[in-house]
């Protein structure tokens, strides 16, 4: 996908903020983000790309090119990041079997290496921090997408702390991610325009493998699921 000025100007308001540059990953995607009617969200962006050695142009431009991305940091976070991993293994699946593109995404956008690190940034980059939650809900009010993913038990934490308002959440009482991987949809979050996106989850990605034989039953039933709705 070519990345209109328009467009362009958006998405580097949201990589940088002051001084802090290339600060956030706020989505990737093989394609138009608008056309995407997936999201698939982990809890923060890891690991972190090196902002020193990294053309804000290029990756700009590598967040809506998935051969780009790959290309230029692709294999050190494969190596680095078991979820990533996952996840990339994850979006394929869905793109073939399902035949969704699908936004990777986190309910706190600030790169980091690691849960150390994002811990270490609330505490010490309190606004850094913040800013990295809100560009999520601007990214996902932006594009909109019909059904979110959210993969492992921080994300889903984050999540309901995040939007507790705006949620409505069938099984509040629910906390496990197994337990809510069974469910299907547990939950919709209104957007301010009154569009609604279903929410589910699963394990996180990490355990998701190549295969994700671990996943199979998830799998089939998403893929019933949004068969059913798109009828």
């Amino acid at each position: 996908m070519a990345v209109s000025t328009g467009f362009y100007k958006k998405i580097k308001a949201w990589v940088t903020e002051g001084d802090a540059r290339l600060a956030f990953r706020p989505f990737q995607v093989d394609g138009n983000p608008y056309k995407s009617a997936i999201f698939v969200v982990g809890a923060f962006a890891a690991p972190k790309i090196d902002s020193n050695t990294t053309d804000e142009g290029v990756y700009i431009d590598a967040l809506v090119n998935g051969l780009l991305f790959d290309e230029m940091y692709g294999y050190e976070m494969k190596q680095k990041s078991r979820e990533y991993l996952g996840t990339t293994y994850f979006i394929e699946w869905l793109a073939q079997q399902v035949n969704e593109q699908a936004v990777a995404t986190y309910v706190n956008t600030l790169q980091v290496q690691n849960a150390q690190e994002l811990k270490q940034a609330q505490k010490e980059s309190p606004a850094l921090y913040k800013r990295g939650q809100a560009i999520f809900q601007e990214v996902l009010e932006e594009f909109q997408p019909q059904w979110m993913i959210l993969h492992g038990t921080e994300a889903v934490q984050q999540f309901r702390a995040s939007f507790a308002e705006q949620l409505t959440d069938h099984y509040s009482q629910i906390s496990k991610v197994q337990e809510l991987e069974e469910l299907g949809a547990f939950a919709e979050l209104r957007y301010k325009n009154g569009n609604t996106v279903k929410v589910l989850a699963c394990r996180s990605m990490s355990y998701y493998g190549k295969e994700g034989k671990a996943f199979q039953a998830f799998k089939e039933q998403l893929q019933t699921t949004i068969k059913l709705a798109n009828k």
